[in-house]
């Protein structure tokens, strides 16, 4: 046989000492690349280098061949560590350092300043008369020049109105409609503003109180919000917006009473409930079964409450309207109405009520709170009922469940069911509104203004009966005869002067007929009418005893001080 020929290209441990230089020249390279200037990489031994990982060590040498320091390994992997964390910080440096991009200066801002109460609607949306909305809009100018030019300047007032459940999914037009209330054009012309100006805007718009309220509820959102629009001279536009929270509180009234007949049996249930609810708190229900027992001639049946539960139920609707891209998804002229239930506050009452069975018929009473706010989850909606087709609504349903028991007439402590069992359902309507607080409408607080004041004095009355107060007044001429009585002309020294006539303020006396004339006796008959004042003709010629004084004593007396004992005066005052 020949001789085999054995061929050898080297040592088996040539080519894995190869393949480690060069690995271990990749890592020098690497390791250098790496290397940092800074003092605490300074103190890293050049000579270390970084292991390869732990796949491919395992690939180049054998478990039985290494021979591995733990030390060194753990130095190896710190000094990876510090690397890393050296590369990590110096970006963080790098970042910190660099200066913050600044976006384009704006040439001014807008502020609202609202001036009138909060937006509330007293009343539903036939008696409501609105809400006042005032305020004023200021432009701050912040532009580097401390100037800005502005060519047109408007705001608008918006209702918009957004269902979740559009006929176009993702379509704008058929998710949102956007109704303009109203819209103040603030320039006619262009105008230059300054920053040390005080650049004030007021403004004022009254909500017809038809408006549905601000709304979120599961199907739809009714939304309220001012839109600003300002142009500079230089293209540059300033927007801004402010929403407004329109609120309805309707005032509470007498409490509603409701009456619930459950044939075939003579159950009858009456409920009381307060006139309106609001989304926080609770409200009383006040209860009461009649009918509960049915006697006979020796023995009676009766129903007795076992358990009770209630629940409150919100029910919203809203009519989708597609726009003029999607008509063709429903019918011509047609829109898609969307419902949705869902509880608000419910629970479960097994005692608490009292049972009269020994009454006529008998009796049971109960009363208890309930409330919109038990689920946390779940905000209550106040009611809305709006021409735009969302429509939100609110019912209490009670459940009762009566037992009947059988008991003989003789000793009704012998009681025995027998095994009948209704459940009485009773659905009444709730009225969910914002709470009014210490408010008034707007109309009632204003006071009356110049122009509200008629231009002619107000009347008295008119002849129909319907005309409220001022009704059934009747207005007439009066065409009798006319009643007056003249005035007795006293003598005057002067003939040229008017004539005068006697004072009457004296008290009357009986009335005399008769006038005093001018030479004429004290006892002519009185045949002339009645002088003023009811004296009769001696009465008037009779002089008091003060004037019966010597009138030469007078004369002496002229110059000096007299004092005047006239009527009224007492006793002690004329002694004195």
């Amino acid at each position: 046989m020949p001789s085999r020929v054995q061929v050898h290209t080297g040592t088996p441990r040539t080519a894995p000492s190869t393949v480690n230089e060069v690995v271990n020249a990749l890592q020098k390279k690497l390791t250098a690349l790496h290397v940092d200037s800074s003092p605490v990489q300074s103190n890293i031994s050049p000579k270390s280098s970084r292991r390869p990982s732990f796949s491919m060590d395992n690939l180049l040498h054998h478990k039985k061949d290494k021979k591995r320091d733990d030390s060194k390994e753990r130095d190896s992997k710190g000094q990876k560590r510090i690397s890393l964390t050296m590369r990590h910080s110096n970006k963080s440096k790098d970042r910190h350092v660099q200066s913050p991009k600044h976006g384009p200066v704006k040439p001014g801002r807008f502020e609202n300043i609202i001036e009138s109460p909060p937006l509330v609607l007293y009343g539903n949306i036939t008696s409501s008369t609105g809400a006042l909305l005032s305020g004023r809009l200021k432009l701050l100018v912040e532009d580097p020049s401390a100037q800005v030019k502005l060519e047109n300047f408007t705001m608008v007032l918006k209702a918009i109105t957004s269902t979740k459940k559009p006929v176009g999914k993702d379509c704008k037009d058929c998710t949102e409609k956007v109704e303009e209330l109203k819209k103040w054009t603030f320039l006619s012309e262009s105008k230059t503003f300054h920053k040390d100006s005080d650049n004030q805007f007021p403004y004022s718009f009254l909500f017809p109180g038809h408006l549905p309220a601000t709304t979120q509820s599961q199907l739809a959102s009714i939304s309220y919000a001012l839109y600003v629009t300002a142009t500079t001279t230089h293209g540059e536009k300033i927007e801004y917006l402010h929403p407004l929270s329109v609120q309805r509180a309707i005032q509470p009234g007498p409490d509603k009473a409701s009456i619930r007949i459950f044939p075939p049996t003579n159950l009858t249930g009456r409920v009381q409930l307060p006139p309106v609810v609001h989304p926080i708190g609770t409200f009383p229900v006040t209860m009461s079964l009649s009918g509960v027992v049915e006697k006979k001639a020796e023995s009676q049946t009766r129903w007795r409450l076992r358990k009770l539960s209630w629940r409150i139920e919100e029910h919203s609707k809203v009519i989708s309207t597609p726009c003029t891209k999607h008509v063709h998804k429903v019918n011509e002229g047609k829109s898609i109405q969307h419902s949705e239930t869902r509880t608000l506050g419910n629970d479960e009452l097994k005692t608490g009520w009292k049972s009269d069975f020994d009454t006529i018929g008998g009796e049971i009473n109960l009363e208890f709170e309930a409330s919109l706010a038990t689920r946390s989850n779940h905000r209550a909606t106040c009611d809305v009922d709006s021409n735009t087709g969302i429509e939100v609504k609110h019912n209490l349903v009670l459940e009762l469940i009566v037992a009947e028991e059988f008991c003989p007439n003789k000793n009704t402590t012998l009681i025995t069911p027998t095994g009948a069992a209704r459940v009485l359902r009773m659905q009444f309507g709730l009225v969910v509104t914002e709470r009014g607080g210490m408010g008034i409408s707007w109309d009632e607080e204003m006071p009356p203004v110049y122009d509200d004041v008629p231009a002619s004095p107000p009347g008295y009355g008119s002849a129909d009966k319907n005309d409220g107060a001022w009704g059934g007044a009747m207005m007439e001429d009066y065409h009798g005869p006319l009643e007056y009585e003249d005035l007795e002309t006293m003598a005057n020294e002067d003939p040229n002067a008017p004539p005068s006539y006697r004072n009457s303020s004296l008290p009357r006396r009986r009335p005399s007929y008769g006038r005093v004339e001018s030479g004429e006796s004290s006892s002519a008959p009185h045949t002339s009418r009645q002088p003023r004042g009811g004296w009769t003709r001696d009465e008037l010629g009779f002089e008091p005893q003060y004037a019966l004084r010597n009138r030469e004593e007078a004369d002496d007396h002229e110059n000096t001080n007299t004092e005047d004992f006239g009527e009224g005066l007492s006793s002690n005052a004329a002694q004195n």
